[in-house]
């Protein structure tokens, strides 16, 4: 089963994602939910980051071997939207995808990107280094991610700041946590470092962070 999103639900249709972990090439099955039936499926393609993208959609990212893409793939599982860029993204309670790119080349070359209804892309801040927390959006639609030895957030103007930066090139990093009253968790290799942060709640929305905050967000209000 895919690595990092084996399993999406969103109303009555279910992503499932393989992935050949030798070849890194992959396909997501869209089932109905009731019946468990087969409704569509992805062609063979590098396997990349997924979300749920609103009732019965979902963004299926490819990366690798020359393959930098996210689509948006509807209820009947016919691809409606394609952009050339492939991240962690969230979505917002409108539906618009934005996160982090990533990409397995140095000196990046990525950006915070905002995926446009019309497959084009709105440019956000450049991002140096490479290792990337899944990001966290607050209600306010600002999101928060370690990469490159910072905490950076990025708002809903797409305007950046760095939060906290220290000499640190850990390659092993958790998601960005929104907890109460501003604080944000992250986990670097055996350390978690907690930081205290004017950011609100978790947005509301279909994917505000990892795992849609089933799993993937402690916050509790």
């Amino acid at each position: 089963m895919d690595h990092w999103e084996p399993l999406l639900v969103s109303a009555d249709r279910i992503a499932a994602g393989f992935t050949d972990t030798r070849g890194g090439i992959g396909r997501t099955f869209f089932l109905d939910l009731d019946s468990g039936e087969t409704v569509s499926a992805t062609s063979p393609a590098p396997a990349g980051r997924k979300a749920i993208a609103g009732p019965g959609q979902f963004l299926i990212g490819s990366q690798g071997y020359g393959a930098f893409t996210t689509g948006r793939f509807g209820r009947d599982g016919a691809e409606i939207a394609r952009w050339a860029s492939h991240g962690a993204m969230l979505v917002d309670k409108n539906g618009s995808p934005s996160g982090p790119e990533l990409e397995n080349c140095l000196p990046s070359g990525s950006r915070f990107r905002r995926l446009a209804p019309d497959n084009t892309l709105v440019d956000g801040p450049a991002l140096t280094g490479f290792c990337t927390s899944y990001p966290a959006m607050d209600c306010e639609g600002t999101t928060v991610f370690w990469r490159d030895g910072k905490l950076l957030a990025v708002d809903k103007d797409l305007v950046g700041y760095e939060l906290f930066a220290m000499d640190d090139d850990r390659a092993v990093i958790g998601r960005a946590l929104l907890l109460d009253e501003g604080g944000v968790a992250i986990s670097l290799d055996n350390e978690i470092l907690v930081f205290r942060t004017p950011l609100g709640p978790l947005a509301e929305g279909p994917w505000p962070c990892g795992e849609a905050n089933l799993h993937g967000n402690p916050l509790v209000s």
